[in-house]
């Protein structure tokens, strides 16, 4: 009898975040993490300038979004 420990399959989901145009950073997105040092809940990575995006960012900007309009 074999006993199986772990995940055989995995469901793939994507969510939507939404920045201003002058804010598309890292200080103002929500996967970073800012308990002792800034750090990026994505990809682990640690932030050094939160003003621009990290190395490692695997955020995609398709276009903007005006009055709810894509």
């Amino acid at each position: 009898m074999s006993v199986v420990n772990g995940c055989l399959k995995y469901i793939h989901a994507t969510v939507d975040i939404y920045f201003e145009p002058e804010h598309a950073c890292c200080k103002y997105c929500p996967m970073l993490q800012t308990y002792s040092r800034d750090q990026c809940n994505r990809t682990g990575e640690y932030i050094i300038d939160t003003r621009g995006r990290g190395f490692y960012c695997p955020l995609k900007f398709e276009s903007e979004v005006e009055n709810g309009e894509v």
